[in-house]
């Protein structure tokens, strides 16, 4: 089942995940344990990437870097990096677009302020420019 889901991308979101989770569960009688076992040596084996992975060390990397500034703000260089590290993460199977707007809901539910950027007006236009 999971190389089934895997088939679209080679992307496991976490809503799948977690789909896939219960419904080993239910249907094979495994224990969370064990499907959760099953998921990651399945992952492995097929090369894929899991969203919950890379949502983990992209919001490590977005707290330490913020951490580090004062008033917890991440310029816009950091913001680029974390989103080159999110496609990393999921081994570049999200678009560019994808992985800022992936990047922007973690600072958004990190309560990582924007720091504001340009030579002459300096604004957070360029984070407000990301979809959400």
């Amino acid at each position: 089942m999971v190389r089934i889901e895997g088939m679209n991308g080679g992307f496991i979101r976490l809503e799948d995940e977690r789909r896939l989770l219960q419904e080993g569960m239910a249907r094979f009688h495994l224990s969370l344990d064990e499907a959760h076992g099953l998921m990651q040596a399945t992952v492995n084996d097929q090369n894929l990437a899991l969203q919950r992975l890379a949502d983990e060390g992209t919001r490590d990397l977005l707290n330490m870097q913020a951490n580090q500034n004062s008033g917890r703000k991440l310029s816009r260089r950091e913001f680029e990096q974390a989103a080159e590290m999110y496609r990393a993460k999921t081994r570049g199977r999200v678009s560019p677009e994808e992985a800022r707007r992936r990047v922007k809901a973690l600072i958004v539910e990190e309560g990582i302020r924007p720091r504001r950027a340009g030579w002459i007006i300096r604004s957070r236009r360029w984070f407000n420019s990301i979809p959400a």
